[in-house]
């Protein structure tokens, strides 16, 4: 008779159920320990220099892919990988030279970011992910020099553009997650107003409303000739949609782009010109805060309660993704300003900024576009000409095909332009 162990277990019977017990736990730890081995390690990061050049370097346990791109307002270097655990405390690294703050964290879709906050615009000289010839680490050094603001400029759309790869890494969207290549480009065009608010009146009685929507519609005519693309409006017709829901919309859609078209009406009546607005809580001018405040008004015009969804949201991910998305967003705007000299009339420094509510969505790149001002009669006149309708779509739909390719989106027209 086997020999009894414990509560009345025979020791063959012990040992099945501990192997068994054994093998689950085993079972149970099978992903953590093959995340833990699939992870690289940042294990201790150094920064030294002075503010005229700062060397980085990151020890990692092992290699690892790196992207990184260059964000403003304020002066940034992001670094992207696949997911990576970090061993260190990015308070106690010893930041100098031109790097005044660090920070790291998850993104999700296997992905992890550090985002390096500089003193004064700047330019890599040198970033590479190389083996450690003493250790059996693996480090990421990346050199900085001090720039001035238009050679900032330059390496970031260069950056935007490219993707800035360092061995090869899978193409991200903007917040850090993998592409599904398949998947459209999204795009929501957002006319202003609708319904019981009217918005601006014209100096020969055109509303904002009416001009705004049938713009909205040529652009979306000349869009959906583009392959890769999908386009979809806030309001198709003379209804009037909440600035909360149209920013709702946006990002139920999962929109790479928003945006919101609008012909304002100004008292100086001699100010004429498209203008492309980004956010910020300051206004750029007067001008822009103008503006902003007759925008931000459609709700109280509609007796809508004002809502804000997104104000005292301090998760840091949603504050990250927010900061990151404005670089996306003043990128467009260039864009667009880039495509519509020689052919639009522009305001004086057609790239501004304020604090419209309907382009706080925190993870949409959003630009407000005003195709001119109602209040000046030749503005007026412009904005009701099919003709000139079509010209300044066709060069918004250029700037949004640029876009799409910082992405690594290809969309492509399959019509000439004009037809």
């Amino acid at each position: 008779m086997a020999q009894q162990i414990g509560h009345g277990y025979s020791s063959g019977t012990a040992r099945r159920f501990a192997a068994a017990a054994l093998a689950f736990v085993l079972f149970l730890l099978a992903p953590l320990a093959a995340s833990a081995e699939s992870a690289p390690i940042a294990l201790d990061m150094r920064v030294a220099g002075d503010e005229a050049v700062t060397r980085i370097v990151i020890e990692f346990d092992k290699p690892v892919e790196v992207s990184h791109r260059l964000l403003d307002r304020p002066w940034r270097l992001v670094l992207d990988f696949n997911k990576i655990g970090y061993g260190f405390d990015a308070e106690a690294v010893n930041t100098s030279g031109l790097v005044s703050g660090l920070r790291y964290g998850d993104m999700g879709g296997n992905h992890s970011r550090l985002i390096f906050r500089t003193r004064h615009p700047f330019k890599i000289a040198s970033i590479e992910s190389r083996p450690d010839r003493e250790t059996s680490r693996h480090n990421v050094v990346i050199d900085l020099v001090a720039a001035g603001a238009d050679e900032f400029a330059d390496a970031m759309d260069r950056s935007l553009t490219t993707g800035a790869v360092v061995n090869s890494v899978e193409k991200r969207d903007r917040l850090g997650s993998v592409r599904q290549d398949d998947r459209p480009f999204t795009i929501i065009i957002d006319p202003g107003h609708g319904g019981i608010d009217n918005g601006a009146k014209g100096v020969r009685g055109t509303l904002e409303k009416d001009v705004v929507l049938e713009f909205a519609r040529t652009l979306r005519d000349r869009l959906s000739r583009y392959d890769g693309a999908q386009v979809f409006m806030t309001r198709d017709s003379d209804v009037f949609v909440s600035l909360s829901d149209r920013t709702v919309f946006a990002r139920e859609h999962q929109a790479d782009l928003f945006i919101s078209v609008h012909a304002d009406s100004l008292r100086q009546h001699g100010v004429r010109g498209a203008t492309v607005y980004t956010i910020s809580e300051k206004a750029s001018d007067e001008v822009a805060a103008a503006v902003a405040a007759n925008e931000n008004l459609a709700d109280s015009v509609a007796g809508v309660e004002n809502t804000e969804e997104f104000e005292g949201v301090s998760d840091i991910l949603v504050d990250l993704a927010r900061r990151e998305t404005l670089g996306f967003s003043v990128q467009f705007a260039r864009l667009a300003i880039s495509d519509m000299k020689g052919f639009a009339r522009l305001i004086k420094n057609p790239h501004r900024y304020a604090g419209f509510r309907v382009l706080k969505a925190p993870d949409v790149p959003s630009v407000l576009i005003e195709l001119g001002y109602l209040s000046n009669k030749d503005d007026e006149h412009l904005l009701n000409q099919k003709e000139w309708q079509n010209g300044l779509a066709d060069r918004l739909a250029n700037a949004i095909e640029k876009f799409a390719a910082l992405s690594s989106r290809d969309i492509e027209s399959s019509v000439a332009a004009g037809q």
